[in-house]
């Protein structure tokens, strides 16, 4: 099945887990939407040149079997002047045999030009009509080359990954998971061990009936210097 730009603005994707973004989907799909409006405007320019090329070199080619024609009645018409030249010479006296012989002469000299302007016209028509089939070798290459960079385009690394099953991206999910909880179960120890230290001190303190000294406030505020480092961590 052909694609065309609306099937691309229209198609949708399912969201999963994991997924791509739908935000970046969507920018690359417009990105593909007016590449692929570009080349199809391109390609339609270049059908309707060709198409024009094709409709002269119909053109030229009628006028060349047209030509052609001209030369092979002209050729005859000129071996027909000459037969009835040479009948009338040979049943004539000589008087009529010098005029024969003058109606010949007049007759290959206007062979002669009708020919060498025919063959002209023919060499003519061949330079051109080759001249346009190598420019439709060119408009046929150059076109090779566009389709050839769509479709490097459609199969290109990015297409592979959009259309990617989702079921590849989570092959070692679960070994990521695990440990993903055993970090934070970690984490979870750690922090009940340091509040658990700073219970221990503030029963400490509770206890204590002397007034703090300046090594005393240094050392809670230590303290809680560490719980706000330990709950940064986490």
């Amino acid at each position: 099945m052909t694609l065309n730009s609306l099937d691309v603005q229209n198609k949708t994707f399912p969201t999963k887990m994991r997924g791509y973004n739908k935000a970046d989907v969507d920018d690359f799909l417009d990105l593909i939407i007016r590449d692929y409006d570009t080349f199809a405007e391109k390609i339609k320019d270049q059908e309707r040149e060709l198409k024009s090329l094709r409709e002269r070199v119909e053109y030229f080619e009628g006028m060349k079997e047209s030509l052609n024609k001209s030369i092979v009645v002209a050729q005859s018409a000129a071996d027909n002047l000459k037969e009835q030249a040479i009948n009338e010479a040979n049943g004539v006296t000589s008087e009529a045999g010098q005029k024969a012989q003058y109606i010949l002469e007049s007759a290959k000299k206007e062979a002669g030009v009708i020919l060498n302007s025919a063959s002209d016209d023919a060499r003519r028509l061949v330079k051109e009509t080759d001249e346009l089939k190598r420019k439709m070798r060119i408009y046929h290459q150059s076109m090779m080359l566009m389709v050839e960079a769509q479709l490097e385009g459609i199969k290109s690394h990015e297409w592979e990954e959009i259309l990617k099953p989702t079921a590849t991206y989570i092959g070692d999910g679960e070994e990521k998971l695990k440990e993903i909880i055993e970090s934070h179960e970690g984490n979870t120890v750690q922090i009940s061990h340091t509040v658990s230290q700073v219970s221990d001190i503030l029963d400490a303190e509770e206890n204590e009936t002397r007034i703090e000294t300046p090594e005393t406030v240094e050392a809670v505020d230590s303290g809680d210097s560490e719980k706000e480092t330990t709950d940064s961590e986490v």
